[in-house]
Order: C-alpha cells, then structure tokens, then sequence
C-alpha cells in the first residue's frame, strides 16, 4: 500500500495520544523512542498491505490496526489484552480526530442517504478479495435509527495474525463499543470472528 494522505494524516494526527499513553498506561521508560522505531514498522507495515479499491470505507480501519500494531512490536515489555485495550482505548478516545469523527454527520448509516451508501459498499465488498479489508452484509432495523452489520471476513484479524498478535484482536475490537457511545449509539455484539464466530454481529441503535 502506498505510504499515502490518509497514512500520513493518521500517524500526525494519533501520534500525540499514543505517545502519551505509553507513558501514563503502560508506563513504557522511553515512549520517544517506541514511537520513533515505531513510526518506521508502521511504514513498513503498511508497505505490504494489499492496496485499497477506492472509497473502501475500511481504509481508516487497516491504518489504525497498523498503527497500534506497530507500537506493540516495539514496546520493551509484554502487556496483557486488558492492559492493551485500555492503552488503546486511551489513546484513541482522547484525541480529538476521534471525537470529531464520532459526532460527524456525512454520510452516516441513520439516514436514508447513508443507509443506501452502506448497503451498496456491502453489495460491492461481497466481490472484494483484499484480505485486508473486509466483507458484511446489511440488515435494516424497526426504524432507520437500527439496524444490523454482519461482518464475514476482517482485516484487522488477518494483519494482526500475520504479524503475530492475534491475542490482541480483542483489544481492537472494543473501539467498537467506543464510537457508538460517542456518537450516542447503542451498540451490542454477540459473535466476533476473532473469538471463531462465523461472523461479527453488530447491532446499531442511535439515539437521535
């Protein structure tokens, strides 16, 4: 994958955050440093990431799975998934791109111009074959407030097993959780590919 915009935008962005919080969470001696060699895996993770079809609505997902990944391939200690969610958690939802995207308006799902763009990037994923994006289906709600995701492949899952922290999935996919609460959305899940779910079931209800 080209070492692009968005790639660039996001390690600008991110990297206040996640610096900060390897010092205030993990407690990392030297975070300076982990960000600094980080910073060189992240690019060379992502120089080996398949490219993405353009307006893959996943892109910013694969970027920021490499984003932390690389922080954790350079980190001096070992952490635990708790203890690597929460620095994730931390160093997401105390950045300001995050909050700003959560209370976007766009083109979000609970309208019925941003329905229609989601159902037609799930119609147009289902011939997808970048093993680093992902491919779902969709199904309406009672209103157009709800309704249901159906994930069947994951990119986050794929790279970070490639690269050898498929423990930390589970870390990741709490972000999940965070967003809707940010964007006062009710979010529930009962089955996760990572966990050898046949899929990811995630269930939307905004609070208009």
């Amino acid at each position: 994958m080209k070492y692009g915009f968005i790639q660039k935008v996001m390690w600008a962005g991110y990297k206040g955050t996640f610096k900060k919080h390897l010092s205030e969470t993990l407690r990392e001696s030297d975070p300076k440093s982990v960000m600094k060699e980080a910073h060189k895996k992240y690019k060379e993770i992502l120089d080996g990431v398949t490219e993405f079809e353009k307006g893959d609505r996943f892109l910013i997902n694969i970027v920021s799975c490499a984003m932390l990944s690389s922080i954790l391939l350079m980190v001096n200690n070992k952490y635990t998934v708790e203890e690597v969610r929460l620095y994730y958690h931390n160093a997401m939802c105390d950045n300001f791109l995050t909050k700003k995207a959560s209370k976007g308006k766009g083109n979000r799902p609970y309208t019925e111009k941003g329905r229609e763009l989601l159902k037609r990037q799930a119609k147009q994923s289902e011939s997808n074959e970048n093993p680093y994006s992902w491919k779902f289906s969709v199904e309406d709600g009672e209103t157009l407030n709800e309704y249901t995701a159906y994930f069947y492949t994951c990119g986050i899952c794929y790279l970070m097993t490639k690269l050898g922290l498929r423990e930390y999935i589970p870390a990741m996919c709490t972000l999940d959780y965070d967003m809707a609460r940010l964007g006062n959305t009710d979010f529930t899940r009962e089955y996760t590919l990572a966990s050898g779910g046949k899929y990811c079931d995630c269930h939307y209800n905004h609070r208009s």
